[in-house]
Formats: C-alpha cells, structure tokens, sequence
C-alpha cells in the first residue's frame, strides 16, 4: 500500500462582516461555510459546500463567487 501522507478531510471555514443597513439590532453577521466529500478533500479532490448561517447579507452574487474563489485557493493549497 502506498503512504499517502497527511490527507485533508474536511474544512470549516467562519466569516463575519458588519450587518446590512436595514439590520434593527444586528451589528454583525456571520456565515459558517463547511467543505465536506465523502472519501475526503484530498481523496475527491473537490468538496461540497454546506452554509450555516442566521443571516448574511450580500449586495450581488458576485459576493459569493469572491468567497467561494477564496476558501477554493485555500483548500487547493
């Protein structure tokens, strides 16, 4: 059996940004961005993506393809 090393499985990624400006009493809003595959990151070479979120706010889907781009450049490292 080949020595594969040390395999990443799974990530969780956590962000924060100030709340919208219709947002009452929400000073800040956070978004929890988890990377899952079934055999492993490594494994697959790819994720899925589950969003865990009370609310997060964004101005385009723009946003989210910035966000996505980032934790992709982070997991391929």
């Amino acid at each position: 059996m080949k020595e594969e090393g040390t395999l990443l499985n799974r990530a969780t990624f956590e962000f924060s940004q100030e709340g919208n400006c219709v947002a009452e009493n929400d000073e800040y809003e956070y978004l929890t961005v988890e990377c899952e595959s079934s055999l492993g990151i490594d494994r697959d070479g790819d994720c899925f993506y589950v969003l865990k979120t009370e609310k997060w706010s964004i101005d385009s889907t723009a946003d989210l393809d910035k966000l996505f781009d980032r934790i992709k450049k982070i997991i391929k490292n």
